[in-house]
């Protein structure tokens, strides 16, 4: 396992040895940009981030990091402002850990850590998943409207759009999709 680490503290005593003793491969940067030309693995790798205060500069780098790069973080800092602490924590893959960090707790936190962030991630799948049945939903809640309007009862428009998604074999979700273009077009041309 590799445990990746931004430190901008002058008192870093104690990394190197505990990541040797928890056989940690350990790559160390002291910048926001050195560290963002590293190449992450998303499977193994473990990020440390050691501040002394959190500014929006690593507000920043948290944001593009869950986006582009998504793994583990452990964020230490002696000073944060509580609505820095809410947006930190807000999406729940990061692991903050307040005052100065004890590095002989390493393997601890790691594991915390990695506990977060894959529970967070199953979550994020979850409500992304919700997130498409709820538009799949609004499409054919829509396309019933319309053809509803054309003169058919929702039993009726149901079926309309049963039979096309049968016919064409597509999910209902997506024939809902073609009889809203359909529908728009035939506006657009009154």
């Amino acid at each position: 396992m590799r445990l990746v680490s931004l430190v901008e503290v002058k008192e870093n005593r104690g990394l190197n040895e505990a990541a040797k003793s928890h056989d940690f491969d350990l790559v160390s940067f002291k910048s926001i940009s050195e560290f963002e030309r590293f190449e992450l693995n998303n499977a193994t790798d473990i990020v440390l981030m050691v501040v002394d205060t959190i500014t929006a500069l690593h507000l920043q780098f948290v944001e593009r990091l869950m986006i582009f790069a998504p793994v583990p973080l452990i964020i230490t800092a002696t000073s944060i402002e509580p609505s820095q602490l809410s947006t930190l924590l807000h999406c729940g893959r990061v692991t903050f850990v307040p005052q100065q960090f004890d590095y002989s707790r390493l393997s601890k936190v790691r594991e915390l850590a990695q506990v977060r962030f894959k529970t967070a991630n199953r979550l994020h799948t979850k409500l992304a998943k919700l997130e498409c049945r709820i538009e799949d939903e609004k499409r054919i809640q829509l396309a019933k409207r319309d053809l509803q309007q054309s003169g058919l009862s929702e039993q009726q428009a149901h079926k309309v759009i049963q039979k096309l998604a049968m016919d064409e074999g597509v999910s209902l979700p997506d024939s809902a999709a073609v009889i809203g273009k359909i529908s728009q077009g035939s506006y657009a041309h009154k």
